[in-house]
Order: C-alpha cells, then structure tokens, then sequence
C-alpha cells in the first residue's frame, strides 16, 4: 500500500523572513528524494510556493518521512496530510480543519479514529520543539554516533542528551514506530 503525503508550511504567508521558504523546501524535497528514492511512487516536489508533495510505494514508511519533513523544515512548522492507497490532499485538508499537524486517511473508519487520536497525544511535544532541539534531532538522525552529532552542533554529549530529552527526542521517535508497525500489522498481505 503506498502514501500520497501533501504537507504546507504554516504560517507561509506571514514569515517575518519571507526568503528562507523556498530554500528551505528544495532542501527538504532534495533530501526526502535522496532517501526514500527506492520507494517512491511520486517524487517530492515544491507546489504552490509553500507546500510539498510525493508519494511512497510503502506506506510504513509514512511516519519517518513526516518526521524527517518536520525536521527538514524546523524551525517552520508544517501541517501533513497522509492517504493511505487516496489523494493525499483531502487528508491534509482535515488536517487544516482540526488545527493539528498531521492527519491519516485511508486506514478505515476505525483506523483513521486511532492514528489521528494517537498522533494527536504526540502532537504537542512536536509543537513545543524550539530551534535548538530541532537542530539535535536533525543532527542526530545524520550522523551514526551521538558523538560525531555533537562534535558536529559543537557541543558536548551531556549538551546533546538534554536537547534531545528537552525536545521528547525518544517519545516521537516511539511514536512513529508505532505507528509504523500498526500499518505493517493492518496492512499485511
């Protein structure tokens, strides 16, 4: 089963540094291209100016992909829309319409209920991230040591770690696991 996933930055209009936008989302869309390149169905591109859209051919792979979005993008803040097997606008307009950061669709009535309650607990620690937490996380995720991220943010591990704990690093992280497996669970042929 694969992912339509359609994300738009919040706020697009009204930055205090208009010009940041668009680097920040062919950043974003160049490297959610280099990593999910195996298993796209659409690639990611830049539409409308301040959202993005692609599609993935394994749906399990949605939550790190909406992950690694948010951690592109940060400190902008982006709402996502995820249809499982559908068009992933309609999902992101439901997103829009409940003020909340990422809605599914496409799980069944029963399904869609429980991802969209169980990402909304999540939710708020997203929000809560400040620049510096984001920066560790997306650090984290590039090196293969926790060293090497801090040696890289110029920090020490003790530093890094209190980002990390500050920003709920390990909470989302689990988060997405879940719901990654409840896919792989629902979905399995």
């Amino acid at each position: 089963m694969h992912a339509a996933i359609h994300a738009d930055v919040i706020g697009s209009r009204r930055l205090a540094e208009p010009q940041t936008l668009a680097p920040a989302l062919d950043r974003t869309v160049r490297e959610l291209n280099e990593t999910f390149a195996p298993g796209l169905v659409q690639t990611f591109a830049v539409v409308d100016d301040d959202a993005l859209v692609g599609a993935l051919a394994d749906a399990v792979q949605a939550p790190l992909c909406v992950s690694m979005l948010r951690e592109l993008l940060a400190p902008l803040q982006a709402r996502v829309g995820v249809a499982l097997d559908g068009e992933a606008e309609a999902a992101f307009v439901a997103a829009w319409r409940a003020d909340r950061l990422v809605h599914y669709r496409g799980s069944g009535a029963a399904g869609d209920l429980l991802l969209n309650a169980f990402c909304g607990l999540v939710e708020p620690l997203v929000r809560a991230r400040d620049a510096a937490e984001w920066d560790a996380v997306r650090t984290v995720r590039r090196h293969t040591t926790r060293g090497a991220a801090a040696e890289s943010l110029g920090i020490g591990a003790d530093e890094l770690e209190l980002r990390l704990a500050t920003g709920h690093w390990r909470e989302i992280e689990d988060a997405d696991a879940a719901v990654a497996a409840y896919l792989a669970l629902a979905f399995d042929p």
